[in-house]
């Protein structure tokens, strides 16, 4: 729909490869961060600090913007406590997420299908969760493969793509959603959106996400898969690359 083509093109995804590359890192830098204080997370505490950052004098129009949006976009407890694990699960045991047929729990398609059959029976405002729907698989598509992945899920992807065909929406599930999540404030601080259409779309990007809070041990894989040797040859040489 025309609003989610405001921000929605691959063009704004990255603007440069070196970009890209420095947005994954400064994501990983995010995560040890909020490991380190995983025992003292304090939603509100996270909040405020948010705001302080967003009265800066030194920042720019879109470095509070995105300020602003982070506070909106803030994630409930156990979406960050899931961020770091995944973290943990990939960077660190060298593990991966189940794909496709391997998952024992939905894809992200499946994951918004749910989300918008749920508030279908609450709210009159159907169209609208549709198009929230529709603009986020069609985003997800376009990011996951640019800055969605660690380097270790690079071949998993890859591999995947070969033999499937299928779109990421159809794979990947709520682990992957979630990263994009991280991302939005940033991507979304970028676009021409109005501000009137941005704040609606807020408030139901907030309302997936306590979704998928709600019913986390649906959607989220319990067990990671370990690769096998094959891949953790491949990785050997990939990782000094």
């Amino acid at each position: 729909n025309e609003h989610w083509d405001e921000w929605v093109p691959e063009s704004r995804l990255l603007r440069a490869n070196e970009e890209g590359r420095a947005i994954q890192k400064e994501r990983v830098k995010d995560f040890q961060r909020a490991h380190k204080r995983k025992q003292k997370l304090d939603l509100g505490a996270a909040g405020g600090s948010s705001s302080k950052k967003a009265k800066g004098s030194g920042e720019t129009s879109e470095e509070t913007l995105c300020a602003e949006l982070r506070e909106s976009l803030r994630l409930p407890h156990g979406m960050k406590l899931k961020l770091i694990e995944d973290w943990e699960r990939i960077t660190r045991e060298k593990k991966l997420v189940p794909l496709g047929d391997g998952r024992c729990t939905p894809s992200v398609k499946e994951l918004l299908d749910d989300f918008m059959a749920a508030k279908a029976r609450r709210t009159s405002h159907e169209r609208l969760y549709g198009e929230v729907c529709d603009g986020l698989r069609s985003y997800f598509n376009q990011a996951l493969p640019t800055i969605l992945l660690y380097k270790y899920e690079r071949k998993q992807h890859r591999d995947n793509k070969e033999a499937k065909g299928v779109s990421p929406v159809d794979v990947y599930g709520a682990e992957h959603l979630l990263r994009l999540f991280v991302k939005l404030p940033e991507l979304l601080a970028r676009c021409n959106m109005q501000r009137e259409h941005m704040t609606v779309l807020v408030a139901k990007l907030t309302e997936l996400l306590k979704f998928m809070q709600g019913q986390k041990a649906k959607y989220f894989v319990a067990d990671y898969e370990v690769p096998d040797d094959g891949y953790l040859a491949w990785w050997g040489q990939a990782e000094h690359a």
